[in-house]
């Protein structure tokens, strides 16, 4: 297909690798900051599925780093607004929308026939309950965080089976606080959406990471990547 020859010249995709990724099942949770980017780049690039999910509707503060949503779209639930632009942007895939907070009862519900999960959602609890899950069905997780200036991405369940609670020493690089009390630069969640949407990418063309076991941290202030290596937390 005509709009995908750019990608298709990269001796990595080709012919065959589009083809896996038009085979392809992405989950994202969380179309806020990070899955409206990482939605639309996987949409654009020919994932044949993309499942989006997210409870919550689209609110006036959001519209400054949630650039797919208008103020028309003010009140209207977010993955259901995002899924319908993104059907527009490229009427080949397929893209669904579910619209509810994601838990341990409907996780396998949501998450039917995905083979890669994103979390781009922006609270503890969910996380928690994406590692669980994905450490039980053995779905590989990719997760990003962003706060203030600053942003993160690595692997879970991955080739490495690294666990969210691998991270929790990391992770103290960025605040606990929600986007609503540190505030949130918009190219921030760019930048780390973006490197969530390549790891997503290379997973599906069974391309090797340094982010499967590896941490790569960005500070917007000082311009500054910092790739750290992950320690298995024992027992």
């Amino acid at each position: 297909m005509k709009r995908y020859n750019q990608q298709m010249l990269l001796p990595e995709i080709g012919t065959k690798g589009q083809e896996k990724l038009n085979e392809a099942s992405v989950l994202i949770i969380g179309a806020g900051g990070l899955g409206t980017v990482v939605a639309t780049y996987l949409v654009a690039m020919g994932v044949g599925r993309v499942g989006i999910a997210d409870f919550d509707q689209v609110e006036e503060t959001n519209l400054h780093r949630q650039f797919l949503y208008t103020p028309a779209d003010l009140g209207v639930n977010k993955a259901k607004v995002l899924a319908r632009k993104l059907k527009v942007q490229n009427s080949y895939v397929e893209v669904i929308s579910f619209e509810e907070r994601i838990t341990s009862e409907n996780f396998t519900t949501i998450s039917a026939d995905s083979t890669i999960l994103c979390d781009c959602s922006d609270n503890l609890s969910t996380r928690l309950i994406l590692d669980k899950q994905c450490c039980l069905y053995k779905i590989p997780l990719v997760h990003g965080a962003v706060s203030d200036w600053q942003g993160y991405v690595t692997l879970f369940h991955y080739k490495n089976e690294f666990h969210y609670h691998d991270l929790f020493d990391m992770e103290t690089l960025l605040k606990n606080d929600s986007c609503e009390i540190n505030g949130i630069s918009s190219p921030i969640c760019g930048v780390i959406g973006s490197l969530m949407a390549n790891e997503t990418i290379k997973i599906i063309l069974d391309l090797n990471s340094n982010l499967d076991g590896g941490f790569l941290y960005f500070n917007g202030l000082k311009n500054d990547f910092k790739l750290l290596k992950l320690q298995k937390v024992s027992g």
